[in-house]
């Protein structure tokens, strides 16, 4: 019996992209809710929060890694530690790196200006601002990502009712980010309904949560999503290297029959 052959993720992961308007998104990307200690991590929360935010290198040897995998594009949250590990990563691989950025809650217009220093190419609301559903707000916003030239988008923790809720507005978005994931966590609907609604959206979607926070299995999390043909992209969120080798070549595996956009 002739042995597997060997999987290559850079080789597969690089070329996994989709065009939306005039960008090229990679349809795997670093997630980076590990290096702010996000509460969906339980109590390895705030193990994540003082080994990675308090130091920027921590963060920075989980961006070389994946980049070492061949996963050009980072889902940024606005956070300094961040930002200071990208400039780290970039600086030494002298290349800048594709950025799909959250703006807000706090300061979404300050947050744009932090952006536009990288190679940012889509910026989304946080979801607190999406789900407050002030559509003046939201469109003022999305008009300001507009003008600086990026793909403007928004978050949910919401989304089967913020899915239902965009079907009835005329809101100018080019990407929309929503959990997903196998068990429903972190959702508001099981994964089957919340993709029939994707679909008649008809706008790319980013997948985030799509691990449950580490609950599944990255190969059956990352089959799931890929068989079910609803998320566009995902964003994995890891934690170590040895995260991060699991967890793309996963994604390799999962993704490898996408044909590029």
């Amino acid at each position: 019996m002739l042995a597997r052959p060997l999987l290559v993720p850079r080789q597969i992961l690089s070329q996994l992209q989709i065009q939306v308007g005039r960008a090229r998104i990679p349809r795997i990307i670093l997630g980076t809710s590990p290096f702010i200690g996000a509460s969906q991590f339980g109590s390895r929360a705030a193990f994540y929060h003082s080994y990675f935010y308090w130091n920027p290198q921590n963060i920075a040897k989980i961006i070389f890694k994946a980049v070492d995998l061949g996963v050009m594009g980072v889902q940024v949250l606005p956070h300094r530690p961040i930002f200071d590990a990208l400039k780290i990563v970039e600086r030494e691989l002298k290349e800048r790196l594709i950025v799909v950025g959250t703006v807000g809650p706090d300061d979404p217009v300050g947050n744009m200006e932090d952006f536009q220093r990288f190679n940012t190419i889509a910026m989304l609301l946080h979801a607190q601002i999406t789900d407050e559903r002030n559509v003046r707000t939201i469109k003022e916003l999305l008009n300001r990502v507009h003008m600086a030239n990026c793909l403007a988008g928004l978050t949910t923790h919401k989304p089967l009712p913020t899915l239902n809720w965009l079907l009835k507005t005329d809101l100018d978005i080019d990407i929309l980010m929503l959990p997903f994931n196998r068990l429903g966590m972190f959702m508001d609907a099981p994964p089957i309904k919340v993709a029939g609604v994707i679909k008649q959206l008809g706008k790319p979607v980013v997948g985030k949560k799509v691990l449950a926070a580490g609950r599944l299995n990255p190969r059956d999390a990352l089959t799931y999503a890929a068989r079910l043909g609803c998320l566009d992209v995902v964003a994995l969120g890891v934690a170590s290297v040895e995260e991060a080798m699991e967890t793309f070549t996963a994604a390799a595996e999962a993704f490898s029959g996408i044909i590029s956009a």
